[in-house]
Order: structure tokens, then C-alpha cells, then sequence
């Protein structure tokens, strides 16, 4: 059934079947964010195919069922409109933006991508050769090579620890049968979210929701979770080093393990995320860049997932310079731990919060994200409303309880990129 909007600024459906539809009318704009999400990604593979999810995001987009050539899938931008895909650990999403008068069309192709992808063999070849590029550019750009080692180290021997874009090895055994294989499994009703955002009229919403049944209340058929449960136990720090002799920075993450995506200590830990490590009023930048200039960027984000989490702090430094600026980072995370954050900290934390989540959801592209992700991963949908709500409820104390909590010498760990091989001092500076 249709749920009414009851003062919400969405609308929820669920067809027969199990595809859930969620609808997010917005005034005052012009245009329609439409996205398909599928609720499966690389850590629902296996060793020998991992990347196969990516690959697969990849391929759709060489042809559909009514859209049988890649030219006729880019009809979206023929019209003006915006059209993209991604893969991420467990979670596929096809997605566009076009004006509103084209919300059909922007919701067909999305349907196509996500259900009928043609899939060929001819392709198969040529777009393996893309991603084996793909996968060499982000070897070559130790920023994101670093991100990546610090994740896989975090979870190593499972699944949510492997690498998205899959492994050379894996990707060359994918085949077009492998590529079915995997759609048919994976892409069930079950699983799908369809999201609309944006110059949705009242009017309008019985059709949108009639098409929404044709086009995807006839598929049949589910996938369970199928994943594994990974645990988070950590004794003692780690350092994991990648040596690249052509580097002319080192790259460091260094981080702690937290809590799962569904946790309400995430809304506290928002705010300690952006007073610690988000932008020039960050703790991180004005003592790591403004006060010592140890390094040009550096920052904090936090990674949940359905079991185990964690947060981290990147930043690139000369390489001389590796040593001081761990310590810096480490003597930070102590002083928060042994003082905690103040009460103008969180005051200026959550008017930060507050404003970024204004702007942003003045975007149907952010909505569409931001209600479609909270459906796919099955939770509990928290309006920015309540959002706003939840922030406005946090002290500090909730804060510092926390960062005593999580910010622990045992779960430390660090990867490094830079030019110079294992340096064993380096992992002895690992302690608060």
C-alpha cells in the first residue's frame, strides 16, 4: 500500500513483490533525481570473482533490452540530463537527474540498467581492458591507494575486505555467463530501492506509481543477506606499508574502529568527525596545517557498515617529515581523550552540521541518496528533520563518552604510502 505523506516530507511504497519505492517531492525546483539502487556490492562475492559487482555496473551501460546500444543508453544526456553509476561494498546504484517533465524516461533507463542489461560477450573484452586502466590509475594515485590499503588491512581474509574494483587475477576470470550469473542472483526484488526526488506534483504521484508497478512489481524471486559477519577484534595496533619509489609525498591514514551504520551513536560521532578532522575550523587543520605545516590537506571520515565500522584521518606530509607529523595526530586524539571537546566546540559542530544538511537538501540528488541509502540498508528512515532534532539533543558528554569509548591505543591502525620501505619505529610511535 501507498503510506500517506502524514506530515513527512516522503512517500513509502512497497510492491507485492518486495521492490520498495520511495518518493520525495520537493518545491521549488525545476528538475527529477531518479536512482535504481540494488543492496549488493563487492563484499558479497566471492575471492574469485571479486570485482564481478563493479565489472557488472560497468557492462549495463553497453546495452539494454529496449536501449540495445551504449549510444541509445545516453539518451539521458542527449536530453540535457545528468547520468551516472556507482559500485561501493554493498551497495550498486544507477542514477540520474533530468528536468521533471522527463521523469519517465529518467526512471526507464534506470529500470533498463538495472534489469535488462544485454550483457554481451562482444563488449566483454574491451571494457575488461577499461577497468584493468581503472584499476592502474588508482595504483598511481597514492591518495586513494593508501584509503584502500587502510581498508583491506582493517578486514583482512573476508569479504569486506576486498577490494571493489576486484583484483587482476579475479577480473580476468569473469566471464559474460559469470556477469548473468551474478545479476540473476543478486538483483532481486528484495533488494531493489527506487527513488524519486524532486518537481513531483500531487497529481502525479498515482501514475508514478502505477509505472513503478508495471516496470518492476513483475519480477519475482529473492536473495537472503548472504554475507558474512566480520568482527571487529583488535589486541594491539597495526602498520601496514606500501612502497612506491616514485612517490614525492607520503600518505598516511591512521584510525580507530567504531560501531555499525544502524548504531545512534553515529549522530554524535557526526559531530565529533567535523570538529576533529572536517575543514579550517577542525582541530586536525589548525594544529597539523595552520600551526605546524606538516602537510597541505588533511581530514577525518567515518565508514559504517551493517556489523563493524571505523574512523580515520588521512593526510599527505613530506616524507622527512612522517614520524612528527604521527605524533602530532596522535598527541590530538590523546588530548581529546584525556580532556574531551567543549561546549562551544559542539555548539559550533552542530550549527556546521545543521547548515551543510540545509543546503544539501535543497538538491534532489542528496535526497535521493540520503532517503534511498537508509531504505536499502533497511533501517529506520531519519528525515533531516529529525535529524536536526537528534543533533540539537547532543552534549558534550555524549561526545567525550564516546571518544573514551572508541579512540583506544588496541585498535590504532595505520597505512602508509610513500617511497621508502618499512621503518619498524614507525609502528612503535602507535600508542596513546
Amino acid at each position: 500500500m501507498l503510506s500517506s505523506m502524514n506530515g513527512k516530507p516522503y512517500i513509502r511504497y512497497e510492491l507485492s513483490n518486495g521492490v520498495r519505492l520511495i518518493l520525495i517531492p520537493m518545491k521549488e525546483v525545476a528538475s527529477i533525481a531518479s536512482s535504481v539502487m540494488v543492496a549488493v556490492g563487492s563484499r558479497y562475492e566471492s575471492p574469485s570473482i571479486n570485482g564481478v559487482s563493479h565489472f557488472l555496473e560497468h557492462m549495463v551501460f553497453k546495452g539494454t533490452a529496449k536501449y540495445p546500444t551504449s549510444e541509445d543508453v545516453n539518451v539521458i544526456e542527449r536530453i540535457g540530463g545528468i547520468q551516472n553509476a556507482y559500485t561501493d561494498i554493498d551497495l550498486t546504484s544507477y542514477h540520474n537527474k533530468v528536468l521533471a517533465s522527463d521523469w519517465k524516461l529518467s526512471l526507464e533507463i534506470n529500470k533498463e540498467l538495472a534489469l535488462y542489461p544485454r550483457l554481451e560477450k562482444t563488449y566483454l573484452e574491451k571494457e575488461r581492458d577499461v577497468i584493468l586502466e581503472e584499476m592502474k590509475r588508482y595504483e598511481d594515485e597514492p591518495a586513494v591507494k593508501v584509503e584502500e590499503t587502510f581498508h583491506t588491512k582493517l578486514y583482512p581474509g573476508t569479504k569486506l575486505g576486498m577490494r571493489i574494483i576486484g583484483e587482476e587475477a579475479s577480473l580476468r576470470s569473469v566471464s559474460a555467463k559469470t556477469l548473468r550469473d551474478y545479476h540473476d542472483a543478486w538483483y532481486t526484488p528484495n533488494r531493489i530501492v527506487v527513488v524519486i526526488s524532486g518537481k513531483i506534483e500531487l497529481y502525479q504521484l498515482a501514475n508514478i506509481r502505477f509505472q513503478v508497478e508495471q516496470w518492476f512489481g513483475s519480477g519475482k524471486g529473492s536473495t537472503p543477506n548472504g554475507r558474512e559477519k566480520v568482527s571487529d577484534l583488535q589486541r594491539k595496533p597495526r602498520l601496514t606499508v606500501v612502497t612506491k619509489p616514485d612517490v614525492q609525498q607520503a600518505h598516511l591514514m591512521l584510525g580507530v574502529r567504531t560501531f555499525p551504520r544502524s548504531s545512534d551513536e553515529r549522530f554524535a560521532w557526526t559531530m565529533f568527525n567535523l570538529l576533529m578532522g572536517v575543514s579550517f575550523t577542525s582541530r586536525l587543520f589548525r594544529e597539523i596545517r595552520e600551526k605546524r605545516g606538516l602537510c597541505y590537506h588533511i581530514g577525518s571520515s567515518s565508514n559504517q557498515y551493517d556489523d563493524v565500522g571505523n574512523w580515520s584521518i588521512y593526510a599527505g606530509v613530506a616524507v622527512e617529515r612522517v614520524g612528527e607529523a604521527v605524533k602530532v595526530i596522535l598527541s590530538e586524539l590523546t588530548k581529546v581523550v584525556a580532556k574531551g571537546v567543549t561546549e562551544e566546540e559542539v555548539a559550533v559542530a552542530a550549527k556546521r552540521l545543521k547548515t551543510v544538511l540545509a543546503f544539501k537538501s535543497e538538491d534532489p540528488d542528496f535526497l535521493a541518496e540520503y532517503y534511498g541509502r537508509q531504505e536499502a540498508y533497511r533501517l529506520p528512515i531519519v528525515t533531516i528533520d529529525d535529524y536536526f532534532t537528534r543533533i540539537e539533543k547532543i552534549t558534550k558528554d555524549h561526545i567525550n563518552a564516546l571518544v573514551r569509548k572508541y579512540i583506544k591505543t588496541p585498535t590504532l591502525n595505520m597505512s602508509l604510502v610513500w617511497s621508502k620501505p618499512r621503518e619498524e619505529k614507525l609502528e612503535g610511535l602507535l600508542k596513546l
